[in-house]
């Protein structure tokens, strides 16, 4: 039950970082350098936690080089998650964003466990896992589509994000598999998580970097235009503790639960804890009530969660 406890807080934390880097790259006028200070602070955060449950920094190294080098992709899936989040939701709107992300994330999960992907143990897709994703995705898509109905936005998505959205899910079920190889091979998952977000803000730099020497130093900004003075308030560094929830999370649970059930874990979380901001109107988002839909949404989801577990 303690592993499925840490799956479930990558969800609530999963989408509580959403709404604070979108403010955030609003905020800063660049997603970049929101996904940049995201990693910085998870890094800043993660080094006293370690300290304090391992009291060292050592990380075997050698033992990772001896691996794939995918091994060191966790922190890559993580800079295309934030990024991809940044960057859909304001053309896609937040329901068909969730909608796409959600579901190439649970069938890229399941793939990943019935082909044993990534070092993840390998589970079989038997008939009742087929049947509790299908439930999962209709729990997912109704409520989804009837949020987008009303947000207007259908007949204005562009077919280039919905690739990235589909991208975005990928990229999370495949960070919790190779995080959860990470972690056995190291033997310590907040080491695991430290070296992935190191690897994430690595990338990061590199996009920064290149992207000022191809288009100019202002190039990672919207329109080019760097803002008149760069301000950290708690919105702009908060998204990088919410990080150490998700990574971390999944990082302990997915070597003992597998891929599949942890996706639907961080999901159920994602599905209750958006339910719950709407409701309160979080970050000055319209309040919007708990529906019988959503909550036959979540539902849904839990039944489908069920049917994969047995």
């Amino acid at each position: 039950m303690l592993y499925y406890l840490f799956a479930l807080i990558g969800g609530p934390a999963a989408t509580l970082q959403a709404s604070v880097n979108a403010e955030a790259g609003k905020q800063l006028r660049s997603p970049y350098l929101a996904a940049a200070i995201n990693f910085c602070v998870s890094i800043s955060l993660l080094i006293p936690i370690i300290l304090i449950v391992d009291r060292n920094l050592y990380i075997p190294l050698s033992e990772i080089a001896q691996k794939p080098i995918w091994i060191w992709g966790g922190g890559v899936c993580g800079i295309i998650i934030i990024m991809m989040g940044i960057l859909c939701v304001p053309v896609l709107g937040s329901g068909l964003n969730m909608m796409l992300a959600c579901t190439s994330q649970i069938l890229a999960g399941l793939i990943i466990d019935h082909f044993g992907m990534f070092g993840a143990s390998q589970i079989a897709m038997t008939p009742v896992r087929f049947a509790g994703a299908a439930l999962v995705m209709l729990g997912i898509i109704i409520p989804a589509l009837k949020r987008e109905k009303s947000e207007g936005t259908s007949s204005h998505k562009k077919w280039i994000f919905v690739i990235l959205s589909l991208v975005n899910g990928t990229a999370a079920a495949v960070q919790v598999a190779v995080n959860g190889s990470l972690t056995n091979v190291i033997g310590a998952p907040m080491k695991a998580t430290l070296i992935s977000m190191c690897v994430g803000l690595t990338s990061t730099l590199i996009v920064i970097a290149a992207l000022r020497i191809i288009k100019g130093r202002n190039a990672i900004f919207d329109g080019r235009i760097k803002p008149d003075r760069i301000r950290l308030n708690i919105v702009v560094l908060i998204g990088g503790a919410f990080a150490i929830g998700i990574v971390g999370g999944n990082a302990i649970a997915a070597p003992h639960l597998g891929t599949g059930i942890v996706t639907i874990m961080n999901l159920t979380g994602m599905m209750i804890t958006g339910l719950i901001l709407d409701m309160i109107g979080f970050l000055g988002i319209e309040k919007k009530a708990a529906t019988f839909i959503k909550i036959a949404g979540i539902v849904l989801i839990i039944a489908g969660a069920a049917f994969i577990s047995f």
